[in-house]
């Protein structure tokens, strides 16, 4: 058959052309009938080169693939594609996956949103940032010629008014006794990689990345440089979170541990040869074995500057020795160490 075009819209033709028994279709812009026509001819001759790739058989989960493979795979980090993954296979993929990406309607993207507030209960944000991936993912489409419009612009996010509002978990006092105590009776290295997770508030891959030229025995100086990720295949030293190096005084406890931990290991050598998830799993096992309220590692982090604010710390302090990213593109070292330095340390020196 000839090709045939029909007006879709203002300014939009739909083109359709059959060959080998193969029906193709494709939306274009022009300005007239004459310019459609003219991209009718260019169509025709695409298909009839086997240059045109019909997309009526693309489902929204073979475009996500092709974006993890040839997108993400060499422009996003490990984690974040690990995220990607996570997001698409927990709740898009299995509501709005099978969709042919030419079928797939704006009203689908604003359904799976109702039903992520509704149905799983889920949090704005959430719903915001699966949003947020569908639309890259369409608009990736757009870009290799796959598709026309993308369908998640526009979309409403819900407003989860039954999802209360996350508390910070965090241990008080007396929770923070029992966990010494606990800790005190496990075995290293678990035991003084907590204590350094504790008394730091490092991140959990700033602590797994630590190496023995990072301590400073002399001067009790612990120096964050670097950050331990996990990849798809494994694990990655890089940069810490805002790509920024920082050191600060540390508890003469951690580092009287510290010390009895070191065994004149090689200075380039990690504290802690562990895998983030190995230190989280052995972590929630700790808890449930102690009967100790759960929180998270990153909660431990959370403790440790709830505690220095607690004893009338100052915000700017606690935001320099936890790498907070401030207000500011400078870089805090401490030389000398700060007053207020030196009273933050103390301070957590006078837990126990």
């Amino acid at each position: 058959m000839a090709g045939t075009m029909r007006k879709r819209g203002k300014n939009s033709y739909f083109l359709e052309y059959m060959c080998d028994g193969e029906r193709y279709s494709q939306t274009v812009k022009a300005s007239s009938p004459s310019d459609a026509r003219t991209k009718l001819a260019l169509f025709i001759a695409e298909v009839e080169k086997g240059q045109y790739k019909n997309n009526n058989g693309i489902t929204f989960t073979d475009l996500a693939q092709m974006f993890l493979d040839k997108h993400a795979k060499n422009n996003l980090s490990d984690t974040t594609i690990i995220n990607y993954k996570y997001q698409l296979n927990k709740h898009i993929l299995p509501n709005i996956g099978h969709y042919k990406i030419n079928r797939l309607k704006r009203l689908h993207i604003q359904d799976l949103a109702n039903k992520e507030c509704d149905e799983y209960n889920l949090a704005s944000k959430t719903i915001k940032n699966d949003i947020k991936l569908i639309s890259a993912i369409l608009e990736k489409g757009i870009e290799w010629d796959l598709l026309q419009i993308n369908v998640a612009h526009k979309v409403t996010i819900p407003n989860n008014k039954n999802k209360p509002k996350k508390e910070q978990n965090i241990y008080n006092n007396n929770e923070i006794k029992l966990f010494f105590q606990a800790l005190d009776k496990t075995e290293d290295p678990f035991k003084t990689m907590t204590y350094v997770s504790f008394y730091t508030g490092a991140r959990r891959g700033e602590v797994l990345a630590l190496r023995w030229k990072d301590i400073d025995f002399e001067k009790n100086i612990i120096h964050i440089e670097q950050n331990k990720v996990r990849t798809v295949n494994g694990t990655i030293i890089k940069e810490t979170k805002n790509k920024r190096s920082r050191e600060f005084l540390a508890p003469k406890k951690l580092m009287e541990k510290l010390k009895n931990f070191y065994a004149n290991q090689d200075p380039n050598e990690l504290l802690f040869n562990f895998h983030p998830s190995t230190y989280s799993r052995q972590w929630a096992k700790f808890i449930k074995e102690n009967n100790l309220k759960y929180i998270t590692l990153h909660n431990l982090r959370h403790t440790n500057g709830s505690i220095l604010a607690s004893k009338g710390i100052d915000v700017a302090t606690i935001a320099k020795r936890l790498g907070h990213r401030p207000e500011t593109a400078l870089v805090y070292y401490i030389h000398p160490v700060s007053e207020e330095d030196k009273h933050a340390s103390q301070e957590l020196d006078n837990l126990l």
